[in-house]
């Protein structure tokens, strides 16, 4: 990308970018690095647009022959040139921000309304399970957020949460409580498009398309990695492809109901998940260059692109994996994503090996305006840590389709409200009492929120 077309988008707006999620890394230490607009690197926080692709594919920086000019922060320098001179008789030269490394979001939601919980026989109501519900609450959850760079090929990013609720000596489901937690995640670029990376969240395996402003991709569907290491490998002035391969060595064991799975060791090996990211855009600006919108939406970065994924995750045995993916050892799928000026559609399958259950997930998503977003989904993930009672003994994935309209609006640039419906499509089975009633239909709770999400 030319220095005048990367110059000409940074005069866009001089707004800091305020928000994180762990498929964006929308850090504010970035937009103060270059003093730029959250519109510069996300067509709406925090989903990414192209520029903020390939500043994410090169390490958290722009391209080389445009990172010099374009950061208004400098490092602070150690050392000086005679140190290098002077090699290996004197210290290695390194640097560290000048500009304020932390941040902090506050969000939660305003307004929650959920349905009536019905245990059904015969297809008559039987009793109520739970109560229609309506309340409302003040944004309480806090997080601080951190990042910055270490000489010309070290980034560094992390974020402290759990700042909401009461804070308790020893966490019980009797009393409300506050977990602290801590994640980070490390950069090293070896080449041009090429990087090293460990951490405890924000893995590049995520891409782009869970947050608001993006659609879905595979790695929605997929077990996800803690205490990793991967490599990424990126190429692409126009279109192009990029590849994370990685390993988590330590992740929390799968709850377990079937006796037939239970609980193995899980002490830190470094093969316990083994996993394999794969994107290939057919159209759309380069993954390392970026395009801000040139090629489609100029308001949201947004470029017309053609992108279609892979993945994989494989696990040493079947107490790797928790959630809904409990008792698997290998997980894959595909996704494809468009997006055409101001829509964007994508779908995702994945299917496991055990179990041989089948997930899915398919989004279509439209600004309005370049400060209001729509979106729709329709998600049926099969759980395989539930299991029914039935005749057979056979252990059976629980699936719970669910549609999702959702309509998110930036009210100021680092400042968004987002109205969400999720609506269950069908009843399930549950073990709710022993003798007649243990598998009969309960109605699930269709919930309505209301939620909103600030930095600064």
């Amino acid at each position: 990308m030319k220095k005048t077309k990367i110059a000409a988008i940074l005069s866009l707006g001089m707004v800091p970018a305020m928000f994180w999620s762990s498929e964006s890394q929308a850090i504010p230490s970035w937009a103060r690095k270059y003093n730029v607009s959250c519109y510069m690197c996300h067509s709406g926080f925090p989903q990414r647009n192209a520029v903020g692709e390939a500043f994410q594919n090169n390490g958290f920086r722009f391209p080389d022959a445009t990172e010099a000019a374009l950061t208004k922060q400098k490092n602070i320098k150690i050392g000086n040139d005679e140190w290098d001179k002077l090699a290996p008789n004197a210290p290695f030269q390194g640097s560290f921000p000048q500009f304020d490394a932390l941040s902090m979001t506050l969000g939660g939601r305003l307004i929650n309304y959920t349905s009536q919980q019905s245990l059904k026989v015969g297809g008559t109501t039987a009793r109520t399970l739970a109560g229609k519900q309506f309340n409302w609450a003040a944004p309480n959850s806090v997080s601080l957020f951190y990042g910055g760079s270490l000489g010309d090929d070290i980034t560094f990013f992390g974020q402290l949460g759990g700042f909401n609720g009461y804070l308790t000596a020893a966490p019980s489901t009797a009393s409300p409580t506050s977990q602290l937690t801590s994640n980070a995640r490390v950069v090293y670029r070896l080449a041009h498009g090429f990087k090293f990376a460990m951490g405890t969240q924000f893995s590049a395996i995520g891409w782009n398309g869970t947050g608001a402003g993006g659609v879905v991709n595979v790695s929605g569907l997929l077990p996800s990695p803690s205490n990793y290491a991967e490599l990424q490998l990126t190429r692409g002035e126009t279109g192009g492809y990029s590849v994370v391969a990685g390993s988590s060595v330590d992740l929390p064991p799968g709850q377990i109901t079937n006796a037939a799975t239970a609980a193995l060791s899980t002490a830190g090996n470094i093969d316990n998940h083994v996993y394999l990211r794969a994107k290939v855009k057919l159209v759309g600006a380069g993954m390392l260059s970026g395009a801000n919108g040139t090629l489609g939406n100029s308001y949201n970065g947004l470029d017309n692109q053609v992108t279609l994924g892979f993945g994989l995750s494989s696990a040493k045995n079947k107490a790797i994996f928790g959630g809904a993916y409990a008792g698997e050892t290998l997980v894959y799928g595909a996704d494809i994503q468009a997006v055409h000026n101001n829509s964007l559609v994508g779908v995702a399958v994945s299917r496991d090996k055990d179990f041989g259950l089948n997930n899915v997930k398919a989004e279509a998503g439209y600004f309005v305006y370049p400060w209001l977003f729509a979106r729709v989904s329709y998600t049926d993930i099969a759980n395989t840590g539930y299991t029914v009672a039935a005749p057979t003994g056979t252990a059976v994935g629980r699936h719970r389709p669910t549609v999702v309209p959702s309509l998110v609006a930036w009210v100021a640039p680092n400042v968004s409200v987002t109205a969400t419906y999720t609506r269950y499509t069908k009843e399930w089975r549950e073990n709710v009492a022993a003798g007649a009633e243990s598998l009969n239909n309960i109605s699930d709770q269709n919930a309505f929120n209301v939620s909103l999400l600030a930095g600064f």
